[in-house]
């Protein structure tokens, strides 16, 4: 048998956002070349504060973000990439993943960010794919009521999309605006929406030269069992 096996997931994106003031315009396709250069130094002690890491094993080199795979094996969930660009930090966590049923570990990873900085702007997401696909999306902006939404067909949504729109400067002839129209139905949170309120940045654009910081983690025990309960096949 392997000591490395595949895990229960065909595919993933997980990965935990903070924005500090003073928030940067957008990044679209050709302003993301212009964003500051990564931070390794200031990587290492994000990755050092993570609740989900117990001790960093070895700081592998930086590498384009563009790059970054998924989770295919077990091996691969001892990895944390962290980018440190200005104001503007991601975490990419194998340990954030969840199912949303027996596993909500992106609940208390995000709570943790905010709580240790509640001046920036933090969205979170989750999208696991299987024969059914999970999909959890949080954001945090000052001042706001905190955003959740989740579900594998359906979404349940608690606190209220428009009104943080509208806190980030989102205005009826802008990009999102169909998220302000309160006259439909509750619209779907996605990706499209959290880039919204992290201007722009958990969008990937084939061209772009954004590096990140890769570590080999360990985690502790209760962090590991999480883990395996979410990624191990049965």
């Amino acid at each position: 048998m392997s000591s490395n096996p595949p895990i229960a997931w065909r595919q993933s994106a997980i990965q935990i956002i903070r924005i500090h003031p003073p928030y940067p315009a957008p990044h679209g396709q050709h302003i993301i070349h212009h964003a500051p250069a990564h931070d390794p130094v200031r990587a290492r002690a994000v990755v050092a504060e993570l609740s989900t890491v117990s001790t960093v094993v070895e700081e592998l080199k930086p590498m384009l973000r563009r790059d970054i795979d998924y989770p295919r094996h077990i091996g691969d969930l001892d990895y944390v990439a962290v980018g440190c660009w200005g104001d503007i930090v991601q975490i990419s966590d194998p340990a954030f993943g969840e199912d949303g049923i027996l596993s909500t570990n992106l609940d208390a990873a995000f709570d943790a960010q905010v709580e240790a900085h509640p001046e920036a702007r933090v969205t979170a997401v989750c999208e696991m794919y299987s024969a059914e696909n999970y999909g959890k999306y949080l954001a945090h902006v000052p001042g706001q009521s905190r955003l959740s939404a989740d579900g594998w067909d359906d979404q349940d949504v608690t606190g209220n999309p428009a009104q943080l729109l509208r806190a980030v400067g989102v205005n009826p002839g802008g990009p999102g605006a169909e998220y302000l129209n309160t006259d439909q139905d509750e619209p779907y949170i996605g990706v499209e929406y959290l880039d919204l309120l992290a201007c722009g940045l958990h969008s990937i654009y084939s061209e772009e030269n954004l590096m990140v910081s890769v570590f080999k983690v360990t985690r502790t025990e209760d962090v590991q069992d999480a883990i395996d309960d979410v990624w191990r096949q049965d």
